[in-house]
């Protein structure tokens, strides 16, 4: 049980319905203006005393609520009393769980198919991708690492080959004078077991994944972000595990992180694009047939925000924005945006150097969790939401 915390009064602003709050967050097609600061390495960091991934808590003092600006009444509602209230964030004291190195990419599924959700982490330090079983109540424990890749950095887990066993993609991150330039595709052939990595070329230096139905065929399709070339590759699935020749669109200079929805509300998937380096969110708007927009459109952002989701997180309708903010050492959650309304933010800190985002409802409350990946903390996140 947790102790009740009591709701804050908020102020009165107008709502906006979902379709035109997605239209306004698509500006003009303009080019992203230019930032000279430079991004800090993530490829090295203070080792962990272990290579597998252990349990500990941290943080015991648990986290604020906050409250939806839309909503002036109290109504008795407060966190931890299980009811999913509407524009209310609450979640418990953060607990961190060890992954390696240098943790830097995160994703989610059932690998051993016992009906709890497990985490993959990409250990870019220890060139490892580690798993962590789930064990309920958004707890887990160490399950066996995987073979080491060479210098992996983003992962997707999916049905590549349809065959009701989840697949691992790696994207393998490379110096634009070494390496290879690729991803690595690795099939499940059995429970927990993956198939030798299958490589398929792309931009320069894949940072992070990203899998959805792009051409709406009912197979998975990929999509990079390439760093060094400044571009996001889009590779078609052929619904059997293999994938066709990359297609890549120009996007902000340094992308380092993507998500996939239907940001502008036409029915076919867009691909949100977040840079470390260079302020603004890219947009790259779907055909439904596959391709993009040749040109991005952009969402005003500052500098310093990697992994971004859209998502309702509060449950309350209308469309958030949720990141980790490298340099603050936080996950931000951005909320009323729209015409004629002022974002409001809400901030609560992880560990160091966050570098990638889950936000998934890991126990089955219905209450979306967050996961963070810690570079310098050779760690991951939870904040478990506590409705």
């Amino acid at each position: 049980m947790h102790e009740p915390r009591a709701r804050a009064p908020g102020v009165c602003c107008e709502r906006v319905p979902r379709p035109l709050l997605l239209l306004a967050l698509l500006l003009a097609c303009t080019p992203e203006a230019s930032n000279e600061t430079g991004a800090p390495d993530t490829s090295t960091g203070p080792a962990s005393t272990t290579e597998t991934p252990t349990s500990s808590t941290t943080s015991p003092t648990s986290l604020t609520s906050t409250v939806d600006p839309g909503d002036t009444s109290t109504g008795g509602a407060v966190c931890g009393d299980g009811v999913l209230d509407p524009g209310m964030l609450c979640f418990d004291a953060r607990r961190s769980f060890e992954a390696g190195m240098t943790p830097v990419a995160l994703a989610v599924a059932d690998l051993d198919l016992d009906g709890l959700l497990d985490l993959v982490v990409v250990d870019i330090g220890g060139k490892r991708v580690h798993r962590l079983r789930g064990v309920g109540g958004a707890e887990f424990t160490a399950m066996e690492p995987l073979p080491s890749f060479f210098q992996p950095r983003g992962i997707v887990v999916a049905d590549l080959d349809m065959d009701a066993r989840p697949d691992l993609a790696v994207a393998d991150l490379v110096a634009a004078n070494e390496g290879s330039h690729d991803l690595g595709v690795s099939l499940a052939d059995g429970p927990g077991s993956f198939a030798p990595v299958v490589f398929h070329p792309v931009g320069l230096a894949p940072y992070d994944l990203a899998i959805a139905d792009f051409d709406g065929d009912g197979a998975h399709d990929l999509a990079s972000a390439d760093k060094d070339s400044g571009t996001v590759s889009v590779l078609l699935g052929d619904g059997a595990g293999g994938f066709g020749e990359a297609v890549s669109y120009p996007v902000t200079m340094e992308p380092r992180t993507i998500s996939v929805g239907d940001l502008d509300g036409d029915g076919r998937l867009d691909i949100l694009i977040a840079s470390y380096t260079y302020p603004n969110l890219n947009v790259l708007l779907g055909q439904g047939d596959g391709s993009f927009a040749e040109k991005p459109g952009h969402v005003p952002t500052s500098v310093g925000m990697y992994a971004v989701v859209a998502v309702d997180l509060d449950h309350d309708g209308a469309l958030d924005i949720v990141g980790v903010d490298h340099d603050e050492r936080e996950v931000v959650v951005i909320r009323d945006i729209g015409p004629d309304k002022l974002p409001t933010f809400n901030r609560f800190p992880v560990g160091l150097d966050p570098v990638d985002l889950l936000v998934v409802d890991l126990d089955g409350d219905g209450a979306r969790d967050l996961v963070t990946a810690d570079a310098s903390s050779g760690a991951i996140t939870v904040l478990r939401a506590d409705p």
